[in-house]
């Protein structure tokens, strides 16, 4: 649902005008194309590792492989040194929600499909608009109300919470969603006050160090559980073999591509015409999902996913019509985290 440096859209604090650069719509639209359709091949990787390894130690390794392609990207928006912090209460709360929100998306994609996990994770803009009330005193008006109840009914309908078998991991995919809203809100907070590389270098080595504490914490720790989910968590950390080394690395190697993509897309084309192209993420999760573990959405979470879509793009458009944009200049969908 992404701290890949996928880090599922979160550079909300770039100027709300467009960039210079930002007269080339059909390069920006195949560079965000490249990017929804590497992604959900990370999670693809990632949920084929749930069996083996903890979630936390994933989190660690990424993180490192990903490391030298953020402060390259930090170093080409500007002076990697000092850096342009802003604001550490700030900054440390925006990697903190990023890091448990990609905890829980991890977890989730233990035990549910692809595309139920991305379907309810994307209702982070539904959760940043309800956050955006008492934290940034916007004023929600009746279109974008609906827009969140629709949205919300459409996880109602995919997670079903009073059918007899109840599956834990859908809440904890939206959580995902309410912890990486918080990170958004915290980025619109920090406003100018830093630049996306800086952000982008703090939050991977927040997981690096959060992802290291974690498996010193269960490492020692005789803790299981029959829940693939939780026992994903509590899992200690293990050598991996070669071939999964080489696993490891395709995902920080999709991670910086696809962040590479992402930068590319909203560097080059107006965030109002690129970001809907986001939601393409959920036809490439219904087929690697498909292909990789010969599983296909049920018809209630067809109709639970086209509803949350439409909610995002109600919202959407509504901003981008009203001049305000919650997506700014590198968009706010739930990809530019991942």
């Amino acid at each position: 649902m992404k701290d890949s440096l996928k880090m599922p859209s979160a550079s909300a604090c770039a100027s709300a005008a467009p960039s210079p650069n930002a007269e080339r719509p059909v390069i920006g639209i195949l560079f965000l194309l490249t990017a929804t359709t590497i992604f959900p091949l990370q999670d693809v990787i990632i949920k084929m590792l749930s069996n083996t390894y903890a979630v936390h130690q994933v989190v660690f390794l990424r993180s490192a492989f990903a490391l030298p392609f953020a402060l390259i990207f930090a170093r080409l928006e500007g002076p990697v040194w000092p850096l342009k912090i802003g604001s550490w209460p700030l900054q440390l709360l925006r990697a903190g929600a990023a890091f448990t929100s990609y905890m829980f998306y991890y977890m989730a994609l233990a035990a549910i499909g692809l595309a139920e996990t991305a379907a309810i994770t994307f209702t982070t803009p539904m959760f940043v608009t309800l956050l955006a009330v008492p934290f940034l005193g916007e004023r929600v008006g009746l279109f974008r109300w609906f827009a969140v109840c629709l949205g919300l009914a459409g996880v109602t309908i995919i997670v079903q919470p009073g059918r007899t078998v109840f599956e834990p991991a859908a809440v904890l995919a939206l959580l995902a969603a309410v912890f990486y809203a918080t990170s958004i809100i915290a980025t619109r907070k920090l406003g100018h006050r830093t630049n996306g590389g800086t952000m982008t270098v703090i939050t991977i080595l927040f997981y690096l160090a959060g992802g290291a504490s974690l498996g010193l914490v269960f490492s020692y720790l005789d803790v299981s559980s029959p829940h693939p989910s939780f026992e994903f968590l509590f899992r200690g950390w293990s050598t991996p073999d070669p071939r999964d080394w080489l696993l490891l690395i395709a995902i920080g190697a999709t991670s910086a591509i696809g962040f590479f993509s992402l930068s590319q897309a909203y560097r080059v084309a107006e965030a109002s015409i690129v970001t809907p192209f986001e939601y393409t993420y959920m036809p490439w999760a219904v087929l690697w999902g498909w292909v990789f573990f010969n599983a296909l959405p049920t018809a209630t979470t067809w109709v639970g996913l086209l509803m949350i879509i439409g909610a995002g793009l109600l919202i959407l458009f509504r901003e981008a019509a009203r001049g305000r944009r919650l997506v700014r200049r590198r968009g706010l969908g739930f990809l530019r985290q991942r």
